[in-house]
């Protein structure tokens, strides 16, 4: 799953790099706006396998939760 998030945000961020790359004739600007979208890149992947290790972590925490074991009284 972390595959398509991440193919999609690259996706999204190839759009931007293109635009730039089309639209944007000053070098000084064209740049620091690529290097911007590579961060946003880098942060979007980051976030998304935070998300992804979060998940799958409480996932798998309430698939092996014993309640019997938990609630028991001694």
């Amino acid at each position: 799953m972390l595959d398509k998030i991440n193919t999609s945000i690259d996706t999204f961020q190839s759009v931007k790099t293109k635009f730039v790359e089309t639209y944007v004739k000053n070098e000084e600007l064209k740049k620091p706006l690529n290097t911007f979208i590579a961060a946003q890149s880098s942060f979007a992947k980051n976030v998304a396998k935070s998300y992804s290790d979060f998940f799958s972590t409480l996932g798998m925490a309430a698939y092996t939760f014993d309640a019997k074991k938990a609630f028991a009284t001694k």
